[in-house]
């Protein structure tokens, strides 16, 4: 594997722990205002859809660039060159 790829492969990683965190941490927190309404506490409101949405691009990003990694080619090859036959001709309405 090349440098780009490898590196792309890893940001991406990166980025989808980042976004595995940044998941949780909204669901944390809509946990835990759930937990004090049930206990018939008031806690101060927290609108966790902006971590939502973060953490879902976040993971989007994550998907992309390791879906580019390895998309890149490895090792690419030239194909080997093609020599004309000497029956053939420059143009292909010529008779023979």
């Amino acid at each position: 594997m090349k440098l780009l790829p490898r590196v792309l492969l890893i940001l991406g990683g990166v980025a989808l722990v980042g976004a595995i965190g940044v998941l949780s941490y909204g669901g944390f927190e809509t946990w835990k205002q759930y937990i004090a309404l049930s206990a018939n506490r008031s806690m101060a409101f927290m609108n966790p859809v902006g971590y939502m949405i973060g953490g879902a691009a976040l993971a989007l990003l994550g998907g992309l660039l390791g879906g580019y990694a390895l998309a890149l080619p490895r090792n690419p090859k030239q194909p080997p060159a093609v020599t004309p036959s000497p029956t053939q001709t420059s143009d292909p309405t010529e008779l023979r």
